[in-house]
């Protein structure tokens, strides 16, 4: 299953890197949408970022903050519970910059698609493509922002296919487990401005078996929160 567990990092990867170019307020019931609405490009933007994995009962808690300069510069910290050790990334367009703490700069292919480049908004339009649900789920600030809530869903297949990733070598079981995987897409878009001001991606990975084996099912959550947008002070460079 090691060629399957790779696919799916890479997916992860330009999902995630997909959303950097991407207080909650009383329940609402969910409405089911054909769209999604209209999003503001912005052009910077600081975030924050706290991350969870959850494989079977243990759970790793991640987090980190940086800036998006669009559509393909993002910089970033990140930390875990339990350690004191930071990781820094850079990304420029396809290159990422890696170092733990204060060491030296690694740098290697990001592994991103072409998606990753196009405006924000072109994305969400790509992202409702290939949406199962679309659902309204109502008005939720983040802070002291007032915004309206969104949330969207695609199998693990539809999601793949989105970021154009060869499936064609995969076994029935490889296939089969793929479709049983959902990923989540929850976006607050701001009510005033159109901009949007926090997501959570969650993928949804069920237990199965190889080899013998038995896989826990495994659950990741990447919340980011933005701020400061269209400040013209933020930058993004190289490191090396």
């Amino acid at each position: 299953m090691g060629q399957l567990v790779r696919r799916f990092t890479r997916a992860t990867i330009g999902l995630f890197a997909l959303l950097l170019v991407f207080a909650a307020g009383a329940a609402h019931a969910e409405t089911t949408v054909p769209n999604l609405p209209f999003v503001n490009n912005f052009a910077t933007a600081r975030f924050k970022l706290l991350s969870t994995v959850a494989i079977g009962d243990l759970k790793l808690v991640g987090y980190g903050a940086g800036d998006a300069v669009m559509p393909d510069r993002s910089s970033l910290w990140l930390a875990s519970q339990g350690s004191d050790q930071t990781v820094s990334i850079v990304q420029i367009g396809k290159t990422i910059y890696q170092r733990a703490g204060n060491g030296e700069w690694k740098r290697s292919d990001a592994g991103v698609t072409d998606m990753q480049f196009q405006p924000l908004s072109a994305q969400f339009n790509q992202l409702q493509q290939y949406a199962t649900a679309i659902y309204d789920m109502g008005p939720q600030a983040v802070g002291s922002t007032p915004a309206e809530h969104y949330q969207v869903w695609l199998d693990g297949s539809q999601a793949l296919a989105m970021l154009g990733t060869d499936t064609s070598q995969l076994s029935a079981d490889q296939s089969d487990l793929i479709a049983q995987t959902h990923y989540k897409y929850d976006f607050w878009i701001g009510a005033q401005d159109s901009f949007m001001y926090q997501q959570n991606v969650e993928i949804l990975m069920p237990a199965y078996s190889a080899n013998d084996a038995d896989v826990p099912a495994v659950q990741l959550d990447i919340l980011m929160t933005f701020y400061n947008i269209n400040n013209p002070n933020i930058s993004v460079n190289a490191p090396i």
